[in-house]
């Protein structure tokens, strides 16, 4: 897995995916998730399934304009992403689930016109 693991500790690929995923909670179909930003995911820890890695870790989940909690990431990357081009990617689906304050999210490469 060592080398699919460089996705844990490129600070570019976590920022953009922070600001992908305010833009994609801002601009929801579902006004419940409207309220939500993100101020940094923190991965801790990956694993390799059959669509690529499965990367987990803690997230700041911002709520209206002041409040933020500490909630848990899984974030879901295809092969393809784990071997460079992480810049081009888009959000394939998002769910969060305060109760459980868990944040999963599908990423998938972005598909070129």
């Amino acid at each position: 897995m060592t080398d699919r693991c460089p996705i844990l500790n490129d600070r570019e690929f976590w920022t953009r995916l922070e600001f992908a995923t305010s833009g994609w909670l801002k601009n929801s179909d579902n006004p419940a998730l409207r309220r939500f930003w993100i101020d940094g995911f923190i991965p801790e820890a990956a694993t390799n399934t059959k669509r690529g890695l499965d990367v987990a870790g803690v997230v700041w989940l911002g709520k209206g304009s002041r409040m933020q909690y500490q909630y848990r990431f899984l974030a879901s990357a295809p092969q393809k992403l784990l071997h460079g081009h992480r810049h081009d990617f888009e959000i394939e689906n998002l769910s969060l689930d305060e109760g459980r304050q868990l944040l999963e999210i599908v990423i998938t490469d972005q598909k070129m016109p």
